[in-house]
């Protein structure tokens, strides 16, 4: 698998920010600590407080506290301090879970420690659209404005019967004093709304800016992945054209080697010069058959090592092909009809039809078989069919057992490249015996040129043996 930096992929911006998101749970345990600490330091300016007025000259609140730390309301004091430390520190998984747990517990007299809880609801309407979605960052921020109205309102009943600075239940305000008529309501409402759009507007932005980049992100991670897929499909499909090329090369030539070697074997008592001359041709066709794998196998080596480029062959070559088959001692018969289209890949396919064809019929007829070999090119296609007789009265034994299977499963394979098909199958008797191979490959649509004139239809083979049956 690529690394990061082969690919050059996006990472989110900001050292900072790259190393505050590798952190998560330190960034939470910082600001539970912070909050844990404005809290206690919320309930000592409380005691400070109740202190000074002792100081005044009451001495039933001399180094008094707040009626909310006395006993038994203390434990609740603790355990809202601590609620709201485990939604701060879960704010990620569960920000609007957490917002109304904070908006629930910050009902009632919190005194000066209602400041850290009113930074902790900043905290978490900020979160909910930044960890959530648009959508429940307006639901937050309607539960949030909701629950500070509902505070103010109960803060308004109680403003006659506490002190300045004993009570504070809003967002913005420390003491509930404040909230003593329905002019000042309706102002702190308005204000604590406007605070918590702004504190949702900057939720929403960075929100869209993280989902933003994330998506990005993944995308050119997932173009990558697909890069990286494609090559390693490009690699298979290379190894499996190289793989075909081989067996068209390595099975043409070696049968051709074994046909020749076994004539000249039997020349080589009765006539010497007959046997020599086969065995020339034998290393020869050995020859050619290692030139063109050499240049084959030339794709898989570094660039230096530069193979020697040749055309590949086409129809034009398949006359030199049908000769070293005659040479092997095949009775073949050449017809080409039509003219070139100008698809070179299409060309070398027939041509590969064709050698797998004749391949075959020396493998399986054996010497002396009569083949015949008829290419007819359209303006939108090529049909080639490849045909032998069966084996010929009184010849040797054809080569058999070195077959790979492989010969028509490529041919397949490479008329499905140009949207054509293969078919093959023994002749019946009526019409002649032998075998068939037929194929029709398309020619490309950028490659096709107006011709003149062209060859008449022929039937497929299928038409040719349902009217002979």
């Amino acid at each position: 698998m690529m690394s990061e930096a082969e690919a050059r992929l996006p990472r989110p911006p900001g050292v900072i920010r790259r190393a505050l998101a590798a952190h998560p749970v330190v960034v939470d345990v910082f600001i539970v600590v912070w909050f844990v600490l404005g809290s206690l330091f919320g309930i000592l300016l409380d005691l400070l407080s109740a202190a000074d007025w002792g100081n005044r000259g009451d001495p039933e609140s001399w180094f008094g506290v707040p009626w909310y730390l006395e006993w038994p309301l203390w434990p609740l004091t603790v355990i809202r301090v601590a609620v709201v430390a485990v939604a701060l520190f879960f704010r990620r998984r569960y920000p609007l879970t957490g917002l109304i747990v904070i908006v629930l517990v910050m009902f009632g007299e919190q005194g000066m420690q209602g400041l850290a809880n009113g930074v902790a609801l900043l905290f978490l309407v900020y979160a909910v659209p930044v960890y959530r979605s648009v959508s429940a960052g307006w639901l937050g921020y309607g539960i949030a404005v909701l629950g500070s109205v509902l505070q103010f309102a109960l803060d308004a009943r109680r403003a006659e019967e506490q002190l300045l600075g004993g009570g504070t239940t809003g967002v913005l305000s420390a003491e509930a004093g404040i909230v003593r008529s329905p002019t000042e309501f309706f102002g702190v409402s308005l204000l604590t709304a406007l605070w918590l759009l702004a504190i949702l507007m900057l939720g929403i932005n960075l929100g869209n800016r993280r989902r933003y980049l994330e998506a990005v992100i993944d995308r050119a991670h997932q173009l990558a992945r697909e890069r990286h897929q494609l090559a390693q499909l490009a690699v298979a499909e290379e190894r499996s054209r190289i793989a075909r090329e081989m067996h068209d090369i390595v099975a043409h030539s070696v049968s051709v080697m074994i046909a020749l070697s076994e004539g000249a074997a039997r020349a080589a008592e009765a006539a010497p010069a007959a046997a020599a001359d086969a065995m020339h041709r034998s290393a020869e066709t050995g020859r050619t058959a290692l030139g063109e794998m050499r240049r084959l196998l030339g794709a898989l080596h570094s660039p230096e090592d530069r193979a020697e480029l040749v055309p590949q062959p086409g129809v034009q070559e398949l006359p030199e092909l049908v000769q070293s088959f005659t040479s092997a001692g095949l009775r073949v018969s050449l017809t080409v009809s039509g003219e070139a289209s100008g698809d070179r890949g299409q060309e070398l396919a027939v041509y590969r039809v064709v050698q797998e064809g004749l391949t075959n019929v020396l493998r399986y007829a054996g010497t002396g078989a009569r083949a015949t070999v008829e290419v007819a090119r359209y303006p939108d296609r090529t049909s080639v069919e490849v045909r032998d007789y069966g084996r010929a009265a009184g010849s040797v034994r054809p080569v058999v057992g070195v077959g790979s299977g492989r010969g028509l499963a490529g041919l397949s394979e490479r008329a499905r490249v140009f949207g054509g098909h293969i078919e093959s199958g023994p002749v019946t008797e009526a019409g002649g015996g032998g075998w068939r191979l037929w194929a029709v490959l398309p020619v490309s649509a950028a490659a096709r040129i107006p011709h003149a004139s062209q060859p008449a239809e022929r039937e497929s083979p299928r038409e040719l043996q349902e009217k002979t049956e």
